[in-house]
C-alpha cells in the first residue's frame, strides 16, 4: 500500500492521497482534500497564479495538468477518470467546523499503467532488474526558474506552504531518499522558508524501493 499526503497549510489547502497497491495488481487511490470555506474563492486566484508560473505539463501528464480548483467539480472528476479500466466509486463534498471537504474514490483494474500514465500525480513505479519496486515522484514546479514577484504572489496566497508525502509500501523499503518511520514507511517534508527564490527548488526528485 502506498499513501500520499500533501499539505499546503495556513488558509490554503490540505489533501490527502492513498494510493492501496492490490495484490490482483489494481490499484485504490482515495483523496480528501479540506480547505476553509472562507478561502474557496481564493482557490481560483492561486490557480491563476501557478498558471503564470509553472511549466506546461507534458501531454501525458495527467494530473498536473488539473486546474487547482478542479476537485471541486464533480462534473470535472468524473470526466477526467473517465478511462478504460478506471472506475470512479465515489464522490462526496460535505462541509464541518468550517471546512469544505472533499472525498474521491478511485479504482485502477491495472495499477502500474494508471500510475505510470500520471493519473495519480507526477509518480512512476517500475520493477528493477533485481526483482525490487522502485517509486519516483518529481515534484512540480521542480527545477522551474521563478520570478521574485511570481514567488511572492505564490507566497501571498498560500503563506507557511509544506508539503508532506508519506509513501507505505506493500513489503520492507529497501533504500530512500526521504524519513523512513517504519519498515513499510517513508516521508518526505518539505516547507518554503521564506528565503529560497523558488519555494520548489529544494525539492529533490524522491526516490524509494521495495
Amino acid at each position: 500500500m502506498a499513501a500520499v499526503s500533501l499539505c499546503l497549510l495556513n488558509g490554503c489547502l490540505h489533501l490527502e492521497q492513498k494510493l492501496q497497491f492490490l495484490r490482483d495488481g489494481s490499484v485504490i487511490a482515495t483523496y480528501h482534500y479540506a480547505v476553509p470555506v472562507a478561502m474557496l474563492p481564493a482557490l481560483t486566484a492561486a490557480q491563476n497564479a501557478l498558471e503564470q508560473q509553472l511549466p506546461t505539463p507534458a501531454q501525458g501528464n495527467a494530473a498536473s495538468a488539473q486546474p487547482m480548483n478542479w476537485f471541486l467539480n464533480e462534473t470535472a472528476v468524473r470526466n477526467f477518470f473517465q478511462r478504460p479500466g478506471i472506475e470512479l466509486r465515489q464522490y462526496r463534498q460535505t462541509e464541518s467546523d468550517g471546512q469544505h471537504h472533499v472525498h474521491i474514490i478511485i479504482l485502477a483494474r491495472d495499477g502500474v499503467r494508471a500510475v505510470n500514465t500520471g493519473l495519480f500525480g507526477t509518480m512512476t513505479v517500475k520493477k528493477q532488474e533485481d526483482g525490487r519496486t522502485a517509486f519516483t515522484v518529481e515534484p512540480p514546479g521542480h527545477n522551474q526558474a521563478w520570478t521574485k514577484e511570481q514567488v511572492e504572489r505564490l507566497r501571498r496566497l498560500c503563506p507557511d506552504l509544506k508539503l508532506t508525502l508519506t509513501v507505505v509500501a506493500p513489503t520492507d523499503i529497501v533504500t530512500s531518499n526521504g524519513d523512513q518511520t517504519g519498515a513499510h514507511t517513508v516521508t518526505w517534508t518539505f516547507a518554503d522558508d521564506g528565503v529560497a527564490h523558488n519555494p520548489f527548488a529544494i525539492i529533490p526528485t524522491l526516490k524509494a524501493t521495495w
